[in-house]
């Protein structure tokens, strides 16, 4: 779990700073000052990602699907409001509260107004964009950062977060090919550095360089050593300028464990702030997530002491004639989203921006959430609809459904909870046991309606595209929020004597009840819980490990005192055993 501080202070005093005049040339060297080089920012290139199936039509009639239904009624339960702060704190990654961990990818430095209003109507609280060695260091020592000065500014001003990619070469150094001398990496560390330094203060999450898995941004072929040194410098000088810094790699193209092995022998995890990845040539959202988990367990062996964040830095689908439409591309974003943040993946960036082109048959030109005149695409209509609908709600567990490709994701802002819904499958109609009226049900493009109960069970239709039902803090519902895991992803050693971390979050009660820790029908760990009012518990429930390996799917339980919406409290988790310490 990232680690987060709200600090309203430090965000105002930035604002204020970023909004005065574009900063000087930075110079290594006063004495070597020359006029300012001009220079135009090149696109981002990107690697081709698999081309999706095109989605099969829903199927009528709808089945129906009903979980047993507990008739009791609870009195909600209710989290302090800290949550739904609207700042976070520029030295830490974002936690998963919405709309904090969502982006897009950007290729631009200057844009007009109505693009930037645009983009930050939409909800989005990042965004990725290359800083160009090339374009910064313009003579040997020498870096002009006004293009990038203006971006950091317009987009403060939209309360909106940057990752800067630095990347790719300078013809000064090597050739303009990556840089492998030691002259060349130590140019490139200094670049680093001086950015950095530049933009101390400011958010800025740092990563280096951009897919460097792969030949064409790794020329002239993709070399793990040579990629896992600098990266070392790098870090090693951003360090010594502002050791606050967040550092990310390496923005591998795709799940690729040999390269990630290697460099982990080189110790470069235990150096950075997070491990960033582009999950392309994944058919569905949904697909990804046991790679997230083997990529948690791979991490754990070479950080068994503290939990290595993972970032989905950059992934989307193109909408293309004979592939994807717009409408399941808006489905593919708004569920990457949410299957991110059940994976403990709390940061993503959904590429692309803006259509790069206008030929509906090139994949590379449609992955935009908007068209290539800025007109709006269901993806954007969905973003949007997704971060204002749930905006300030905490996610706290993905809860299981008697098919495993239907997602119910729980959310909870204050004494409010909210469900997200939706299902890989074939529509169906599904009974949750929450006897409750007047609920309402936000729909994946922001149609608003209210869905009823019958029966005793609340009847909700279940399709591809993603709906919200928002509780009041008077429903039933409400009594489900209140506890959830540490992290979804939980990795354990035969020897360490740990076990399963559960969080209870301050209630204005006493809660009573006992944990479970299940796989598949045995129970293989419990714990009696105990939480007095208004304070935060942290409870570790011991699992017996004995005969499980890898990666194993787990449920976690919780049986309250009164068993109060016992079918809904349970959380999907993942154990990653590990082995024992030599």
């Amino acid at each position: 779990m990232v680690a987060s501080r709200d600090d309203a202070v430090l965000w105002l005093v930035v604002l204020l700073l970023l909004a005065g005049c574009a900063a000087p040339v930075v110079q290594a060297d006063p004495a070597t000052r020359v006029p300012t080089a001009t220079f135009t920012l090149s696109p981002t290139a990107t690697a081709t990602p698999t081309p999706v199936p095109t989605a099969t039509a829903t199927p009528t009639p709808i089945p129906t699907i009903s979980i047993p239904i507990l008739t009791r009624t609870a009195t909600p339960t209710s989290v302090p409001a800290d949550d739904v702060a609207p700042f976070w704190s520029f030295d830490a990654l974002p936690d998963p509260v919405i709309p904090r961990p969502f982006g897009v990818e950007i290729h631009f430095a200057r844009a007009g107004a109505f693009e930037l209003d645009r983009l930050a109507a939409g909800g989005f609280r990042w965004v990725r964009m290359d800083l160009f060695w090339h374009a910064v260091e313009i003579e040997p020592g020498r870096y002009d950062f006004r293009a990038y000065d203006a971006l950091v500014a317009s987009m403060a001003k939209r309360g909106i977060r940057i990752v800067f990619i630095l990347d790719y070469g300078n013809p000064m150094y090597d050739s303009n090919l990556p840089p492998t001398s030691a002259e060349g990496r130590a140019a490139f560390a200094r670049f680093a550095a001086t950015a950095a330094q530049h933009y101390r203060g400011e958010g800025i999450v740092w990563e280096i360089w951009n897919e460097p898995n792969l030949n064409h941004f790794w020329l002239p072929e993709a070399n793990v050593e040579h990629y896992g040194q600098l990266a070392l410098e790098t870090v090693a000088a951003i360090r010594r300028v502002d050791p606050t810094a967040l550092i990310v790699a390496p923005a591998t193209s795709g799940f690729d464990p040999p390269y990630w092995a290697a460099l982990g022998e080189m110790g470069l995890f235990n150096k950075l702030d997070a491990v960033t990845v582009h999950a392309y040539g994944i058919e569905s959202p949904e697909l990804a997530g046991p790679f997230f988990v083997d990529l948690a367990a791979l991490l754990h062996r070479y950080s068994p002491a503290w939990t290595i964040p993972i970032l989905s830095g950059e992934w989307g689908y193109a909408s293309v004639v004979d592939g994807l439409s717009e409408g399941q591309q808006a489905q593919y974003l708004a569920r990457q989203w949410l299957v991110n943040l059940a994976y403990d993946v709390n940061l993503s960036i959904w590429y692309d921006w803006r259509d790069d082109g206008v030929d509906r048959t090139e994949l590379e030109q449609n992955f935009g959430t908007v068209h290539h005149d800025f007109s709006v695409k269901p993806a954007y209509r969905a973003a949007r609809t997704l971060l204002t609908t749930l905006d300030g709600y905490r996610f706290l567990r993905r809860i299981p459904l008697e098919s495993p490709d239907d997602y119910l994701l729980l959310f909870q802002k204050a004494s409010q909870v909210a469900l997200a819904l939706w299902t890989t499958g074939e529509a169906h109609v599904v009974i949750l046991p929450i006897s409750t009226d007047d609920v309402k049900v936000v729909e994946m493009l922001g149609e608003v309606g209210v869905v009823e109960s019958q029966g005793g069970g609340l009847v909700v239709e279940v399709d591809r595209s993603p709906r919200y039902l928002m509780f009041r803090a008077d429903q039933a519902a409400s009594w489900l929020g209140g506890w959830r895991p540490y992290d979804s992803v939980q990795c354990l050693r035969p020897d360490d004597g740990g076990g399963v971390r559960v969080v209870f979050d301050a209630v204005p009660g006493p809660l009573f009840g006992e944990l479970q820790v299940r796989v598949g029908d045995v129970v293989r760990g419990s714990a009696l819980v105990s939480v007095k009012p208004m304070e935060e518990e942290h409870v570790r429930v011991p699992v017996d490990i004995t005969g499980l390996h890898g990666s194993v799917p787990a449920e976690l339980a919780f049986i309250p005192a009164d068993e109060a919406m016992l079918a809904l409290q349970k959380a999907v988790i993942w154990l990653c055993i590990g082995d024992a310490v030599e």
